[in-house]
């Protein structure tokens, strides 16, 4: 046992002008290390030969190599033995591994080892580096300072190796340069040489020091331009280790810790590293496996998701092989709910928070971008699994959105001539099980919710229980629920031209005779289901607003489609008129809302079936609809009362929306129709006021306060009424506080707008201020001073009428009012009110009260600064109007009265003699 006070001491005297903490300092090095030199041995008693000799054996050095180190051939050999010497004497007779007091060190004793082990990793690693290293400007510096001797660096490397399991001397990363050097060692060492001890050495690092680090420390020697071998050996630790576990997630945490660095092109770089077709399909088979379990765990960081997704979809066009694997990885995802090994009556199969993660991680597999996502044609046969759960889920789960965004990418992707109506012909037929087969729930799953209203769990529920897949229902559900309106359109006229060739095709549905109830049941089924499917959802979609404006880009498929369905019904007569009238229905809707159709020619070949279609119908409600086709066609048609309401409709609907952008915007378009004076809005008035007062209570500022005006623009149309309403509001004691105060805010924008004119609604307006101002809510009580300041300020003309309550209303809030705000806002309607006065001399009477409660407020000096200001401005503002009456009475009485007879004595000057003709009358 040594006296390791005595190792400290010597260190505290050492100029260790290479550590990281001293390198601001770094003058004189050379004298540094000569000084150091001289200190280390003068105190450290034994030799230099024996100091080497004790650390080859600790660190497995042969003979050979021992004697191949000369300390005598230079003093940097003789300095780094001595100071490695040091720093084995400390950590082999102190337990830093001990949390016991005997061995705890001060933090200062811990800061000497910090520094000295960063002293001695500059000049026994950095200075023997592989000479192209010295290339980069992060080694160059040392570059020259000691002849490289392999046998010392592997005597440092090994030294290194076991200090660095000592933890504390990595606080604040301390050790990471130390770390850097070290692999630069190692690798400059085995380009020259093969050592088993060198490879324990990187697996140290690796398995024991930050993989992150190893990544990052590799990448950045891999910077700098090699020479072969040393690039060669590089790439292969990198590439080797990428394939171990966690190597993929530490190569993303690596790059991710460079700075100013975008997360795609972070992506970018992983997935050209990791993506190559160099690798034996082996490892590429374990690092597809490695990315899934990848994503499973940074679900909820889009940023590292992106790296994941984008080198999966690498390897999945790398080879048929990696396509075929990550599609039966993602086929088990869903094999629970699909193929359960336990049909056990109420057996719980999937919890909430499960379900929710696997639909976030196929989000992000298929939906994160146009590029770096799998490709949607993977998840077609889930979309009857999709479609269910969607069914299943809350609306309000985020679980829902991203089911919805999933199987919108994936119609969307789909072309419309053949894949689009295919896949919605077989979803709506329920042939899930005809090749290829498709995935959908088991027929014994059913979704309930769980203990809390927002989480669902996912059991079997008893024999007989059929799951629904009615796709009637919720395919359109979906679709109108979005607002991806041109898929809407494009599911919509696949379905409709799916309707026709079920006109057109003879059921083969049919039975010699029906002998039990079941078989009646099939052949309804078989004979009437999916027309009826499809009629259910066709007639949800055209309920849906958005869909005529789409409708309008496609009128070519449109009326082509609806021609070939008048074709198909003057052929066959069996067909049901739901069907017709359902398409006559939508054709006359679309017509009279765009004059275009109306004049295309393929409109106007459509009149040839539908005179044939009207004379051969029976059915009187199909003979309406085409006189009323005709109508339009013909060009006879005026537009009818839902067509001139469009236009309001539309921003009603807007208005009515969740999004405070599509709020405003419809809050826009009312402002427009009332400034056009549209007849339609106009005759919505009160209908209109209602709407706002509702959108007046949304929380989101930029909402409420386009509301405000409209309520502006309201006025022009109906004053009274606007005021009526909004005073009611204002008054209402159970509405909530932040409501009141957005309608004060509302009623005195309305008042500045109408301005001198709101003296007829005096009553209304000063009723309903000095009603709040008598308030006990502090908060409301202020709000009314205050607008009944900017008020008073308006109808200043009129204040004699209620003057003597103002001002008793005032002086109670100053003298007995416990709320400073208030006080200051009652102060400012004095002000303000003088501020509205345009001739004192009419205001005579009132001058003198206003004038000394200002004067006593404004000389307390006890008084709120605030209530100060707001006085001392009144009195400024009496001081000026007084000011100037007195100057105008002063220049009415200089004035002289002066008679003058023209044209008699008057001065005949030349510039006279030249006058006008207007002058000369």
């Amino acid at each position: 046992m040594i006296n390791t006070a005595k190792y400290f001491a010597l260190l505290e005297n050492l100029r260790l002008s290479k550590a990281l903490a001293n390198t601001a300092n770094n003058s004189g090095t050379a004298d540094a290390l000569e000084i150091n030199l001289r200190i280390l041995e003068k105190y450290a008693k034994l030799e230099i030969g024996q100091q080497l000799h004790e650390l080859c054996q600790e660190y497995q050095l042969t003979a050979d190599q021992e004697s191949s180190i000369d300390p005598d051939s230079d003093p940097t050999i003789c300095y780094i033995i001595r100071l490695q010497h040091v720093l084995h004497s400390i950590t082999r007779n102190i337990n830093f591994h001990s949390d016991a007091k005997e061995d705890l060190i001060s933090v200062a004793h811990l800061k000497l080892c910090i520094q000295a082990s960063q002293e001695l990793s500059y000049y026994s690693l950095r200075c023997q580096l592989h000479e192209d290293f010295y290339k980069s400007p992060i080694f160059c510096e040392a570059r020259g300072k000691l002849k490289a001797n392999f046998s010392l660096m592997l005597l440092s490397i090994q030294f290194f190796i076991n200090i660095l399991p000592i933890r504390q001397l990595h606080i604040a990363n301390s050790m990471e340069l130390v770390q850097r050097d070290l692999l630069a060692a190692i690798v400059s060492l085995r380009v020259q040489q093969d050592s088993p001890l060198l490879d324990k050495a990187l697996a140290y690092l690796w398995q024991h020091e930050s993989k992150a680090d190893f990544f990052r420390h590799i990448l950045l020697l891999k910077a700098t331009p090699l020479c072969a071998p040393l690039a060669q050996l590089l790439h292969r630790q990198l590439l080797g280790k990428l394939h171990l576990p966690q190597g993929f997630a530490s190569l993303v945490d690596a790059l991710h810790q460079t700075p100013n660095v975008s997360a795609s092109r972070n992506a970018e770089i992983v997935a050209s590293i990791v993506a190559r077709k160099g690798f034996s399909q082996l490892a590429q088979e374990k690092m597809i496996f490695q990315l899934l379990d990848y994503c499973k765990f940074y679900l909820q960081n889009a940023d590292k998701m992106c790296a994941g997704v984008l080198s999966l979809r690498r390897l999945y066009d790398l080879s048929d092989t990696n396509q075929k694997l990550i599609e039966e990885i993602l086929s088990k995802n869903w094999e629970t709910l699909c193929n359960p090994e336990d049909i056990i009556n109420g057996l719980i199969l999937m919890d909430h928070q499960e379900l929710c993660n696997r639909i976030l991680l196929w989000q992000h597999l298929f939906c994160s971008s146009t590029v770096a996502c799998l490709p949607s044609n993977l998840f077609v046969p889930y979309l009857p699994l999709l479609l269910q759960l969607y069914d299943g889920l809350p609306m309000e789960l985020p679980a829902s959105s991203q089911l919805s965004a999933i199987i919108l990418r994936c119609l969307d992707n789909r072309e419309m001539e053949n894949e689009l109506p295919a896949i919605l012909q077989k979803l709506f037929k329920w042939e899930v099980e005809k090749e290829p087969p498709w995935k959908c729930l088991n027929p014994r799953i059913i979704i309930l919710p769980s203990m809390s209203t927002t989480q669902i769990q996912i059991k079997v529920a008893h024999k007989d229980h059929q799951a629904d897949h009615d796709m009637g229902r919720i395919l359109p559900g979906l679709l109108t629920s979005s607002s991806h309106h041109s898929l809407t359109c494009k599911v919509f006229l696949c379905l409709l031209g799916f309707i026709a060739k079920q006109m057109n095709d003879k059921s083969s549905a049919s039975v010699d005779f029906i002998s039990s109830e079941a078989e009646l049941k099939d052949f309804l089924h078989s004979k009437y289901q999916l027309k009826l499917d499809l009629l259910i959802a066709l007639n949800q979609m055209v309920a849906h607003q958005p869909l005529r404006a789409q409708l309008s880009q496609h009128t070519k498929e449109l009326l082509h489609i609806l021609k070939d369905l008048l074709v198909h019904r003057s052929r066959e007569q069996e067909t049901t008129d739901q069907i017709l009238l359902l398409v006559l229905n939508l054709l006359q809707e679309i017509l009279e809302g765009s004059e275009n159709i109306q004049l295309s020619e393929a409109c106007k070949v459509l009149k040839e079936q539908l005179h044939q279609l009207g004379t051969q119908s029976s059915n009187p409600l199909i003979q309406q609809s085409v006189k009323s086709l005709l109508t339009i066609i013909h060009g006879a048609w005026r537009p009818s009362e839902a067509v001139k309401i469009q236009p309001f409709q539309k921003a009603r609907s807007l208005i009515e929306e969740k999004q405070s952008h599509m709020q405003v915007y419809g809050i826009q378009m009312m402002i427009d129709l009332l400034k056009k004076r549209d007849p339609a809005t106009l005759a919505q008035g009160q209908l209109i006021i209602a709407l706002a007062l509702t959108t007046l209570k949304d929380k989101e500022s930029y909402t409420f306060l386009n509301c405000v005006r409209l309520f502006v623009s309201l006025v022009h149309v109906m004053e009274s009424d606007v005021l009526d309403k909004l005073s009611d509001e204002y008054l209402s004691e159970t509405a909530h506080l932040d409501y009141r105060l957005v309608v004060g805010e509302a009623i005195l924008k309305v008042a500045q707008e109408l301005g001198p004119l709101c003296f007829r609604y005096k009553a209304v307006l000063l009723n309903c201020f000095m009603h709040g101002s008598r308030s006990p809510v502090h908060e409301f009580r202020m709000s009314a001073f205050a607008n009944l300041a900017q008020l008073c300020r308006l109808l200043a003309f009129q204040v004699q009428n209620f003057f003597h309550e103002l001002l008793q209303l005032v002086n109670s809030e100053i003298t007995t009012g416990g709320y400073v705000p208030s006080k200051r806002a009652a102060v400012l309607v004095l002000a303000e009110l003088l501020n509205g006065m345009e001739n004192l001399l009419d205001y005579q009477e009132m001058l003198l009260p206003i004038y000394r409660l200002l004067k006593a407020i404004e000389a307390d000096e006890s008084c709120d600064p605030q209530m100060r200001q707001h006085a001392a401005n009144g009195l400024k503002i009496l001081n000026e109007k007084c000011t100037k009456l007195i100057q105008s009475a002063l220049e009415e009485k200089s004035l002289q009265k002066q008679i003058k007879v023209l044209g008699i004595k008057d001065d005949d000057s030349p510039q006279r003699k030249n006058r006008h003709i207007l002058e000369l009358n």
